[in-house]
């Protein structure tokens, strides 16, 4: 009796989620997109906060970015794309506690990057805890290794593994 009414529970959530995710209050999307269970309901969620997921494509528990301020697309994901658990994503990056550092000229032109949307092409598998740094493209086929950390674009079918993430090796397509 209780297992039933568990089970009947749990689907009543999954399915509310599900068909009020575009009503919901922000403060509410951000906790359902990155701690919900259901894959499904994340990538519900993670879309309204401007981190698209294409078909067939899933994001590992501990998924972390940090959205425009519009929550528009600051990250685009491919289409069968793996990423494994605790990978960050950063579009964004500024010393929003330091206007001593905002202001110098060299963080201004060299290292402040705002709205810099990071891309990921199809099949692309992205290991555990990596980070992805603003404006970067990882192109078609590529593997980050875990725990890189990506600040440059990958190239396609390429293994790139280390801090800073570097080309270790080739990879043949044969499809």
């Amino acid at each position: 009796m209780i297992l039933r009414l568990l089970v009947f529970l749990d689907n009543f959530i999954n399915n509310f989620l599900q068909k009020n995710a575009s009503i919901m209050p922000i403060r509410l999307v951000k906790s359902i997109a990155f701690i919900y269970p259901s894959a499904v309901v994340r990538k519900l969620y993670l879309k309204r906060l401007g981190f698209i997921l294409g078909e067939n494509s899933f994001a590992s528990p501990g998924l972390n970015f940090t959205p425009n301020d519009d929550f528009s697309p600051s990250v685009i994901i491919g289409e069968n794309v793996s990423i494994g658990p605790n990978v960050t994503f950063l579009p964004n990056s500024r010393p929003n506690n330091s206007e001593t550092l905002q202001n110098n000229e060299y963080v201004k032109n060299n290292l402040i990057k705002e709205k810099a949307t990071i891309k990921i092409q199809d099949d692309v598998w992205i290991g555990a805890g990596s980070i992805i740094m603003p404006g970067v493209t990882i192109k078609r086929g590529s593997i980050i290794g875990a725990g890189a950390v990506v600040l440059h674009d990958a190239e396609e079918f390429c293994i790139y593994a280390g801090v800073p993430a570097r080309k270790i090796r080739s990879i043949e397509n044969k499809n």
